[in-house]
Order: structure tokens, then sequence, then C-alpha cells
């Protein structure tokens, strides 16, 4: 399936929008304070919800699928990173977080390919 880039001054703001998000996430990642609640698994809805979103904007912010890739990639390291540093902040680093990280990074990332393929198709004009 090629990719389809959006136009880059959307791009360009998905992109500032990401860098924001994620100095959020890695920031509300490292508050004992701010740690989701874990019964039942919900912790992991969270942080696939949260890398779900992140990886969307990586995504959308791209200009080819390899820079998509190459966001998808950084934000699982960052997934991994944080659980490194949560481990020295109060918290605990945990497996089962980073592949909830893992699973939300693939997810968003299929998902936004898939709507950005649909939208050149009505947008032809777009690319």
């Amino acid at each position: 399936m090629p990719f389809h880039p959006l136009p880059r001054p959307l791009r360009q703001g998905m992109l500032a929008a990401l860098l924001g998000f994620m100095a959020f996430a890695f920031w509300a990642a490292l508050q004992p304070e701010l740690a989701p609640p874990g019964a039942y698994g919900a912790d992991k809805i969270v942080h696939a919800t949260v890398f779900a979103f992140l990886a969307s904007l990586g995504t959308t912010a791209s200009a080819t699928r390899r820079g998509a890739l190459r966001w998808a990639f950084f934000l699982v390291a960052l997934g991994a990173g944080i659980e490194v540093v949560q481990s020295f902040v109060g918290r605990d680093a945990s497996l089962a977080d980073l592949i909830g990280d893992s699973i939300g990074v693939t997810t968003g990332f299929t998902t936004a390919c898939l709507m950005l393929s649909q939208v050149a198709r009505r947008l032809p004009a777009m690319t």
C-alpha cells in the first residue's frame, strides 16, 4: 500500500503537536501521583491509548513511510526509556507497560496509514 503524506503545512502542525504531547507524556509518566490505576489492566489500556495517539501523530507528521516507521521505532524506544527512568523516580518499571506501548504504536501507525490512504482517495489533489 503506498504512503500518502499530508501537505507540508499540516505535517508541520502534526509534528509540533507530536513533540508537545511526547514531552507531556514523558513528564506525566515520571510523576508517581499520576500513575494510572492498575486494576484489571486498566493502566495497559492507558499506555496503549497514549502511544497509539503519539504514533498516529508521528505517522501523519511524516513525508514518507520510512519516516513514519522511524517515529514508530523511536516511540517504542521512548516507552522503554520511560520504563527505565521510572525505576529511579519511585515507580515500577514494567515489561507489560512496554508491551502496551508497543501495541499502541502498532495500532496508531496502522490506523494513521489507513486514514491517510482514505483521505488521499477522497482528495486526490491533496498530494
